[in-house]
Protein backbone atom coordinates (compact mmCIF):
# COMPACT_ATOMS: atom_id res chain seq x y z
CA UNK A 1 0.00 0.00 0.00
CA UNK A 2 1.49 3.19 -0.80
CA UNK A 3 2.20 5.42 2.57
CA UNK A 4 2.72 9.21 2.88
CA UNK A 5 5.55 10.88 3.87
CA UNK A 6 6.42 13.36 6.86
CA UNK A 7 7.49 16.52 5.10
CA UNK A 8 8.43 18.43 8.00
CA UNK A 9 11.99 17.58 7.82
CA UNK A 10 14.00 19.36 5.02
CA UNK A 11 16.40 16.49 4.27
CA UNK A 12 13.94 13.81 3.44
CA UNK A 13 13.88 12.83 -0.72
CA UNK A 14 10.36 13.78 -0.44
CA UNK A 15 11.27 17.79 1.02
CA UNK A 16 14.39 17.52 -1.42
CA UNK A 17 11.44 16.99 -4.49
CA UNK A 18 9.09 19.73 -3.37
CA UNK A 19 12.66 22.33 -2.73
CA UNK A 20 13.17 20.92 -6.63
CA UNK A 21 9.37 21.46 -7.85
CA UNK A 22 9.28 25.04 -6.14
CA UNK A 23 12.36 25.91 -7.72
CA UNK A 24 11.18 24.97 -11.05
CA UNK A 25 7.73 26.12 -10.99
CA UNK A 26 9.84 29.75 -10.15
CA UNK A 27 12.18 28.93 -13.46
CA UNK A 28 9.62 28.16 -15.76
CA UNK A 29 8.34 31.42 -15.65
CA UNK A 30 11.64 33.86 -16.11
CA UNK A 31 13.96 30.91 -17.86
CA UNK A 32 17.07 32.82 -19.49
CA UNK A 33 20.16 31.97 -21.21
CA UNK A 34 22.07 31.99 -17.25
CA UNK A 35 19.10 29.92 -15.89
CA UNK A 36 17.94 27.24 -18.79
CA UNK A 37 21.07 24.91 -17.63
CA UNK A 38 20.02 24.90 -14.40
CA UNK A 39 16.20 24.51 -15.38
CA UNK A 40 16.88 21.55 -17.82
CA UNK A 41 19.17 19.56 -15.20
CA UNK A 42 16.82 20.74 -12.52
CA UNK A 43 14.06 18.53 -14.82
CA UNK A 44 15.92 15.15 -14.90
CA UNK A 45 16.50 15.85 -11.26
CA UNK A 46 12.74 15.94 -10.59
CA UNK A 47 12.03 13.33 -13.15
CA UNK A 48 14.90 10.92 -10.84
CA UNK A 49 13.91 11.87 -7.76
CA UNK A 50 9.81 10.72 -8.72
CA UNK A 51 11.27 7.80 -10.38
CA UNK A 52 13.15 6.60 -7.05
CA UNK A 53 10.49 7.71 -4.62
CA UNK A 54 7.45 5.99 -6.58
CA UNK A 55 9.83 2.33 -6.20
CA UNK A 56 9.83 2.72 -2.54
CA UNK A 57 5.97 3.28 -2.92
CA UNK A 58 5.59 6.59 -1.82
CA UNK A 59 2.44 8.54 -2.17
CA UNK A 60 3.29 11.00 -4.92
CA UNK A 61 -0.52 12.07 -6.27
CA UNK A 62 0.41 15.29 -5.50
CA UNK A 63 3.74 15.85 -6.52
CA UNK A 64 2.64 14.10 -9.96
CA UNK A 65 -0.13 16.19 -10.46
CA UNK A 66 2.70 19.28 -10.16
CA UNK A 67 4.70 17.54 -12.23
CA UNK A 68 2.88 17.01 -14.94
CA UNK A 69 1.19 20.42 -14.80
CA UNK A 70 4.85 21.45 -15.09
CA UNK A 71 5.53 18.86 -17.94
CA UNK A 72 2.25 20.53 -19.96
CA UNK A 73 3.08 24.15 -19.43
CA UNK A 74 6.78 23.48 -21.02
CA UNK A 75 5.14 21.43 -24.22
CA UNK A 76 2.62 24.50 -24.57
CA UNK A 77 5.65 27.00 -24.82
CA UNK A 78 8.35 25.58 -25.50
CA UNK A 79 9.85 28.73 -27.41
CA UNK A 80 11.08 30.70 -24.29
CA UNK A 81 12.88 27.86 -23.46
CA UNK A 82 14.77 27.26 -26.49
CA UNK A 83 15.28 30.92 -27.03
CA UNK A 84 16.98 30.88 -23.72
CA UNK A 85 18.93 27.76 -24.77
CA UNK A 86 20.09 29.68 -27.90
CA UNK A 87 21.40 32.20 -25.84
CA UNK A 88 23.16 29.36 -23.61
CA UNK A 89 24.84 28.25 -27.37
CA UNK A 90 21.66 26.18 -28.51
CA UNK A 91 20.12 23.24 -27.54
CA UNK A 92 22.82 20.84 -29.40
CA UNK A 93 25.77 22.35 -27.15
CA UNK A 94 23.84 21.52 -24.12
CA UNK A 95 22.53 18.77 -24.91
CA UNK A 96 26.17 17.30 -25.72
CA UNK A 97 27.53 19.35 -22.27
CA UNK A 98 24.50 17.22 -20.69
CA UNK A 99 24.38 13.58 -21.30
CA UNK A 100 22.36 11.72 -21.72
CA UNK A 101 19.74 14.30 -22.07
CA UNK A 102 16.91 11.86 -23.03
CA UNK A 103 13.65 13.32 -21.71
CA UNK A 104 12.00 15.59 -24.50
CA UNK A 105 12.79 19.14 -22.65
CA UNK A 106 16.51 18.34 -24.07
CA UNK A 107 14.77 18.31 -27.23
CA UNK A 108 12.45 21.14 -27.43
CA UNK A 109 14.14 22.77 -30.31
CA UNK A 110 12.77 19.93 -32.63
CA UNK A 111 9.52 20.46 -31.06
CA UNK A 112 9.54 24.15 -32.05
CA UNK A 113 10.57 23.25 -35.55
CA UNK A 114 7.82 21.17 -36.19
CA UNK A 115 5.12 23.27 -35.32
CA UNK A 116 6.69 25.92 -36.89
CA UNK A 117 6.66 23.85 -40.29
CA UNK A 118 2.94 22.67 -39.56
CA UNK A 119 2.16 26.46 -38.60
CA UNK A 120 2.80 27.36 -42.35
CA UNK A 121 6.34 28.54 -41.93
CA UNK A 122 7.50 30.72 -38.97
CA UNK A 123 10.59 31.42 -39.41
CA UNK A 124 12.51 33.98 -43.10
CA UNK A 125 13.98 31.69 -45.02
CA UNK A 126 16.93 32.30 -46.55
CA UNK A 127 17.98 31.08 -50.12
CA UNK A 128 21.53 29.93 -51.18
CA UNK A 129 22.83 30.08 -54.14
CA UNK A 130 25.93 30.11 -56.86
CA UNK A 131 25.88 32.77 -58.76
CA UNK A 132 27.83 32.04 -61.78
CA UNK A 133 29.54 35.18 -62.90
CA UNK A 134 31.03 35.28 -66.65
CA UNK A 135 33.39 38.18 -66.15
CA UNK A 136 37.26 38.39 -65.90
CA UNK A 137 36.58 34.20 -65.78
CA UNK A 138 35.97 33.96 -62.07
CA UNK A 139 32.86 33.45 -60.23
CA UNK A 140 31.47 33.65 -56.74
CA UNK A 141 29.29 30.84 -55.03
CA UNK A 142 27.86 30.32 -52.04
CA UNK A 143 26.56 34.62 -52.50
CA UNK A 144 22.97 34.57 -49.46
CA UNK A 145 20.71 36.49 -50.53
CA UNK A 146 18.47 38.89 -48.40
CA UNK A 147 15.51 37.08 -47.05
CA UNK A 148 12.91 36.54 -49.70
CA UNK A 149 10.11 39.21 -49.33
CA UNK A 150 7.06 36.45 -49.42
CA UNK A 151 8.71 34.66 -46.80
CA UNK A 152 9.08 37.76 -44.90
CA UNK A 153 5.14 38.54 -45.45
CA UNK A 154 3.95 35.35 -44.48
CA UNK A 155 6.13 34.79 -41.09
CA UNK A 156 4.61 38.33 -40.45
CA UNK A 157 0.92 36.95 -41.58
CA UNK A 158 1.59 33.61 -39.44
CA UNK A 159 2.25 35.78 -36.53
CA UNK A 160 -0.56 37.62 -36.64
CA UNK A 161 -2.73 35.46 -37.40
CA UNK A 162 -1.59 33.12 -34.34
CA UNK A 163 -2.86 36.80 -32.24
CA UNK A 164 -5.93 36.81 -33.77
CA UNK A 165 -6.86 33.34 -33.28
CA UNK A 166 -5.93 33.27 -29.59
CA UNK A 167 -8.35 36.21 -29.07
CA UNK A 168 -10.95 34.24 -31.41
CA UNK A 169 -11.30 37.18 -34.02
CA UNK A 170 -12.63 34.85 -36.81
CA UNK A 171 -13.37 37.76 -38.95
CA UNK A 172 -10.36 40.02 -38.61
CA UNK A 173 -8.48 36.41 -39.42
CA UNK A 174 -10.23 36.12 -42.58
CA UNK A 175 -9.78 39.71 -43.72
CA UNK A 176 -6.31 39.62 -43.40
CA UNK A 177 -5.69 36.32 -45.11
CA UNK A 178 -7.63 37.55 -48.03
CA UNK A 179 -5.92 40.67 -47.89
CA UNK A 180 -2.71 38.61 -47.79
CA UNK A 181 -3.99 36.26 -50.75
CA UNK A 182 -4.61 39.73 -53.01
CA UNK A 183 -0.68 39.64 -52.87
CA UNK A 184 0.06 36.17 -52.70
CA UNK A 185 -2.50 34.53 -55.32
CA UNK A 186 -1.10 31.60 -55.66
CA UNK A 187 -0.34 30.44 -52.25
CA UNK A 188 -2.38 26.82 -51.38
CA UNK A 189 -1.49 27.63 -47.58
CA UNK A 190 -3.74 31.02 -47.61
CA UNK A 191 -6.31 29.12 -49.50
CA UNK A 192 -6.54 26.56 -46.56
CA UNK A 193 -6.68 28.79 -43.89
CA UNK A 194 -9.58 30.84 -46.52
CA UNK A 195 -10.91 26.97 -45.92
CA UNK A 196 -11.15 26.86 -41.92
CA UNK A 197 -12.24 30.43 -41.07
CA UNK A 198 -14.61 29.87 -43.56
CA UNK A 199 -15.90 27.30 -41.71
CA UNK A 200 -15.23 28.96 -38.36
CA UNK A 201 -17.94 31.58 -39.57
CA UNK A 202 -20.33 29.65 -40.70
CA UNK A 203 -19.69 30.29 -44.30
CA UNK A 204 -20.75 27.22 -45.84
CA UNK A 205 -20.77 28.07 -49.55
CA UNK A 206 -17.00 30.00 -49.32
CA UNK A 207 -15.46 27.37 -47.65
CA UNK A 208 -16.73 25.02 -50.41
CA UNK A 209 -15.47 27.69 -52.91
CA UNK A 210 -11.46 27.70 -51.07
CA UNK A 211 -12.12 24.10 -50.83
CA UNK A 212 -12.27 23.47 -54.56
CA UNK A 213 -9.32 26.21 -55.09
CA UNK A 214 -7.01 24.94 -52.47
CA UNK A 215 -7.57 21.06 -53.50
CA UNK A 216 -6.52 21.89 -56.93
CA UNK A 217 -3.65 23.98 -55.88
CA UNK A 218 -2.31 20.74 -54.62
CA UNK A 219 -3.73 17.95 -57.10
CA UNK A 220 -0.21 17.25 -57.34
CA UNK A 221 -0.05 16.13 -53.47
CA UNK A 222 -3.28 15.15 -52.33
CA UNK A 223 -2.85 13.97 -49.15
CA UNK A 224 -0.39 16.97 -48.05
CA UNK A 225 -4.09 18.83 -48.92
CA UNK A 226 -5.51 17.12 -45.88
CA UNK A 227 -2.51 17.12 -43.37
CA UNK A 228 -2.80 20.57 -44.09
CA UNK A 229 -6.39 20.96 -43.49
CA UNK A 230 -6.29 18.94 -40.49
CA UNK A 231 -3.61 20.69 -39.11
CA UNK A 232 -5.08 23.97 -39.75
CA UNK A 233 -8.59 23.13 -38.10
CA UNK A 234 -6.79 21.86 -35.35
CA UNK A 235 -5.58 25.00 -34.38
CA UNK A 236 -8.38 26.60 -34.60
CA UNK A 237 -10.09 24.29 -32.04
CA UNK A 238 -12.04 22.20 -34.68
CA UNK A 239 -10.96 18.98 -33.16
CA UNK A 240 -13.20 16.96 -35.00
CA UNK A 241 -12.44 18.26 -37.88
CA UNK A 242 -8.74 17.63 -38.03
CA UNK A 243 -10.03 14.19 -37.42
CA UNK A 244 -11.79 13.69 -40.40
CA UNK A 245 -8.96 15.41 -42.55
CA UNK A 246 -6.65 13.04 -41.28
CA UNK A 247 -8.55 9.95 -42.41
CA UNK A 248 -9.14 11.45 -45.57
CA UNK A 249 -5.36 11.73 -45.70
CA UNK A 250 -5.10 8.18 -44.76
CA UNK A 251 -7.27 7.41 -47.61
CA UNK A 252 -5.56 9.27 -50.09
CA UNK A 253 -2.22 7.84 -48.77
CA UNK A 254 -2.56 4.52 -46.04
CA UNK A 255 1.49 5.43 -45.39
CA UNK A 256 1.24 8.77 -45.00
CA UNK A 257 3.46 9.64 -41.45
CA UNK A 258 2.08 13.09 -41.72
CA UNK A 259 -1.40 11.99 -41.67
CA UNK A 260 -0.91 9.86 -38.50
CA UNK A 261 0.98 12.49 -37.03
CA UNK A 262 -1.98 14.85 -37.28
CA UNK A 263 -4.04 12.15 -35.71
CA UNK A 264 -2.30 11.56 -32.81
CA UNK A 265 -2.08 15.23 -31.99
CA UNK A 266 -6.37 15.27 -32.54
CA UNK A 267 -6.19 12.27 -30.14
CA UNK A 268 -3.61 14.16 -27.74
CA UNK A 269 -5.32 17.50 -27.54
CA UNK A 270 -8.93 15.37 -26.85
CA UNK A 271 -7.49 13.69 -24.01
CA UNK A 272 -6.95 10.24 -25.51
CA UNK A 273 -3.41 9.17 -24.76
CA UNK A 274 -3.04 5.79 -24.97
CA UNK A 275 -4.54 6.40 -28.85
CA UNK A 276 -2.18 9.33 -29.30
CA UNK A 277 0.86 6.76 -28.48
CA UNK A 278 -0.16 4.29 -30.63
CA UNK A 279 -0.30 6.70 -33.67
CA UNK A 280 3.02 8.96 -32.80
CA UNK A 281 4.36 5.16 -32.56
CA UNK A 282 2.98 4.38 -36.16
CA UNK A 283 3.91 7.92 -37.04
CA UNK A 284 7.99 6.96 -36.23
CA UNK A 285 7.53 3.71 -38.06
CA UNK A 286 6.29 4.70 -41.28
CA UNK A 287 8.53 8.31 -41.08
CA UNK A 288 11.92 6.38 -41.13
CA UNK A 289 14.77 7.50 -42.81
CA UNK A 290 12.68 9.52 -45.48
CA UNK A 291 12.02 12.11 -42.86
CA UNK A 292 14.00 11.59 -39.26
CA UNK A 293 12.88 14.80 -37.76
CA UNK A 294 9.24 14.00 -37.78
CA UNK A 295 10.84 10.18 -36.81
CA UNK A 296 12.05 12.00 -33.84
CA UNK A 297 9.60 14.20 -33.34
CA UNK A 298 6.65 11.37 -32.91
CA UNK A 299 8.89 9.53 -30.59
CA UNK A 300 9.92 12.58 -28.15
CA UNK A 301 5.80 13.05 -28.19
CA UNK A 302 5.38 9.77 -27.51
CA UNK A 303 8.15 9.38 -24.87
CA UNK A 304 6.31 12.30 -23.05
CA UNK A 305 2.95 10.74 -22.92
CA UNK A 306 4.20 7.48 -21.96
CA UNK A 307 5.28 9.62 -18.56
CA UNK A 308 1.90 10.44 -17.70
CA UNK A 309 -0.02 7.82 -15.23
CA UNK A 310 -2.63 6.08 -17.16
CA UNK A 311 -1.05 6.15 -20.62
CA UNK A 312 -1.48 2.81 -21.62
CA UNK A 313 -1.07 2.22 -25.27
CA UNK A 314 -3.94 0.71 -26.37
CA UNK A 315 -4.24 -1.86 -29.31
CA UNK A 316 -2.93 -0.08 -32.66
CA UNK A 317 -5.58 0.70 -34.74
CA UNK A 318 -6.18 1.65 -38.30
CA UNK A 319 -7.73 5.30 -39.23
CA UNK A 320 -10.73 4.85 -41.08
CA UNK A 321 -11.49 7.50 -43.53
CA UNK A 322 -14.42 9.75 -43.16
CA UNK A 323 -16.63 9.54 -46.17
Amino acid sequence: MAYSVETNSTNTPFSQLRESMDRAERLVVQVDGKTVVEFLTLLDSIEAQLEKLGEADTDLRSEQSRWESLLSRINSKPDAIVNAANVAGGMDKLRAANPPAESFWWHLDKEVSKRRFQSIRRFLTTAVAVVVIAVGGYFAINYFFPPNAEAVLMVETTNSLDRLIEAQKWQDALDLVKSVRAKLPGDAELMVWEVVLNERLGKDDAAKSAVAEAQTALSATPALYWVTLGNTRLRVGDLEGAKAAGEQGLEVAPDEPQAYFLLASVAESAGDNATAINYFEKTSELAGDANPQLAVIARVRMGQLLQSPGSIAAPATTATAVP
